[in-house]
């Protein structure tokens, strides 16, 4: 017995056990047969034409589901889910248009959406608000999808209640934002440490050595027999305050990266350990690293002195190995053939932290591969953002309706991105247009999407693109001030390449712009 004759027979001896209709729907996207949409049509036919059985199966259904004309926006059918959750009674909602349940400030979306269904044979699904009897708004997850009744065109609509999900979501994100103000704590709290101990270093190193060197002197002055003899201790201990000085400056701000550059600054770095024989390093670097921004460079010294002060406080390693490589990727590698550690539990040191927080910055991953015993290798990438440069004829497609937050934008592509071409448009809708205009060979190389807009949000102009297959080569990145995992699930879902949470701060924008071209990188 084939499916449609199945459902048939469910409708002709009226089984107890009707299948809910979205199992009825699930059987057409597994009837046999050529994917031309014939099978759909056959299946839709086949759906009950009297009214009785109709509204038995209809009402079978768990979520509230509609069934309206396209042309007039007149409901036709309501299931008992739909009249249980807002409140109309059947004939209420029979005299009624899909508008009359919009609220005012989606009229023109739902308009809009009811166009696009005329036009394709797909399901169509979007975040809308629908007004109850009561008063009440309900958020729902809404699909469109096309039918035929009784030989006319007709459009049935599901719609899910997302309320709880959302708040559900909202928890989690609170549960988010604690761990990360735990984060900035500890951030905090290890900078208070740092300059405890730079204090501590003044006052206990430093400052004693410089009142030892006046001593000297003050003996120097009133003792004539033995004033070579203090000036040449004098001296040596000026020296030697010199060399702590200069070794403090350098743990604070690595100075000679503009003067002799990355390597150099690195080697003096390393004599620092050297000289005290703690460890012996070797140094391997392949590429130019001085091609690179000052701000990239400073974050990998500063990873490279972290890394030092982590195995010297707890590796007990004889051997370091450093490589560092220049191409598409920035690769940095720091091996030990110290203690080692279980990788596979997850570490809270600061300086770990650290490290991940500066990586993450640029849009770079950290691993640590390690076992007890058998030394511990750090592993970093980072997308080079210089080996983009002048490649031209790169196009961006970014559609942001808040001015502000597209001059911010604007600002950081200029200094990340400058070999770019962008173009910022206002709204989803507007950006259909345009790339319906466009060519095969005029399409942009990313489109990027604020998540909330007035006429089409970011979700719902994924699902539109997703309509028409000469888009799907596009990355499409959803940019939000939202960091809901359940909006984000949505997103993913309608084949966004990435969904980003934008930057308070200039750099967290500027790593929001590295991260968007790192989607293009990943499909070259």
């Amino acid at each position: 017995m084939n499916d449609v004759t199945f459902l048939k027979d469910c409708i002709k001896f009226r089984r107890r056990k009707i299948p809910p209709l979205c199992e009825l729907k699930q059987i057409l996207a597994n009837i046999e047969g050529p994917d031309d949409g014939s099978s759909s049509e056959n299946l839709k036919e086949a759906l009950p034409t009297g009214d009785r059985d109709f509204r038995q199966l209809f009402n079978s259904g768990l979520l509230p589901q509609w069934i309206y004309a396209p042309d007039s926006l007149r409901l036709l059918y309501v299931n008992s889910a739909a009249i249980q959750q807002y409140g109309y009674s059947e004939e209420e909602f029979l005299d009624m248009t899909i508008l009359e349940i919009t609220p005012r400030e989606e009229i023109q979306k739902l308009i809009l959406f009811n166009e696009f269904m005329k036009n394709t044979k797909e399901r169509f699904s979007s975040m809308n608000h629908h007004k109850k009897k009561n008063g009440g708004s309900i958020l729902s997850e809404t699909t469109y999808f096309n039918i035929t009744h009784k030989g006319l065109a007709a459009v049935l609509v599901t719609a899910s209640d997302v309320s709880e999900k959302i708040k559900l979501d909202e928890q989690i994100t609170l549960a988010k934002v604690v761990r990360q103000q735990k984060i900035t704590k500890a951030t905090i709290t290890g900078q208070e440490s740092e300059r405890n101990q730079i204090g501590k270093e003044l006052h206990d190193n430093i400052n004693q050595l410089l009142t030892s060197a006046k001593l000297y002197l003050e003996f120097a002055r009133t003792n004539e027999e033995s004033r070579v003899d203090f000036i040449g201790r004098t001296e040596i201990i000026l020296a030697k305050a010199i060399g702590e000085i200069r070794s403090l400056s350098n743990s604070l701000a690595p100075p000679t990266l503009k003067d002799i550059g990355f390597a150099a600054s690195l080697g003096e770095l390393f004599e620092t350990y050297r000289a005290t024989r703690t460890f012996a390093i070797n140094l391997s670097i392949k590429g130019d690293p001085d091609q690179l921004k000052q701000e990239l460079k400073i974050t990998l010294y500063r990873i490279v002195q972290e890394q030092l002060n982590n195995i010297l406080k707890h590796a007990n390693a004889k051997s370091i190995t450093l490589k560092l490589s220049i191409a598409d990727q920035i690769g940095l590698s720091i091996a030990d053939d110290g203690n080692g550690f279980d990788a596979t539990i997850k570490r809270k040191g600061l300086g770990i932290t650290n490290i991940v927080n500066r990586v993450e910055l640029y849009s770079g991953t950290v691993r640590f591969l390690s076992k007890p015993q058998m030394g511990c290798t750090l592993l970093i990438s980072i997308p080079n953002e210089m080996n983009n440069k002048g490649k031209g004829g790169m196009k961006i497609l970014m559609v942001e309706d808040d001015a502000d937050d597209r001059e911010i934008i604007a600002g950081a592509f200029a200094e990340v991105a400058p070999q770019y071409e962008i173009t910022y448009l206002d709204d989803g809708k507007l950006l259909v247009d345009l790339l319906t205009s466009f060519s095969d060979s005029e399409l942009p190389s990313l489109v990027v999407l604020d998540y909330n807009m007035p006429l089409l949000n970011g979700l719902e102009t994924l699902k539109i693109l997703e309509l028409d297959h000469r888009y799907n080569k596009i990355p499409k990145v959803i940019y939000s001030s939202s960091s809901a995992n359940y909006i984000k699930n949505l997103c993913y879902a309608a084949n966004a390449k990435a969904y980003i949470t934008k930057g308070s701060t200039m750099d967290e924008i500027k790593g929001n712009v590295q991260e968007m071209l790192s989607v293009i990188e990943a499909l070259k």
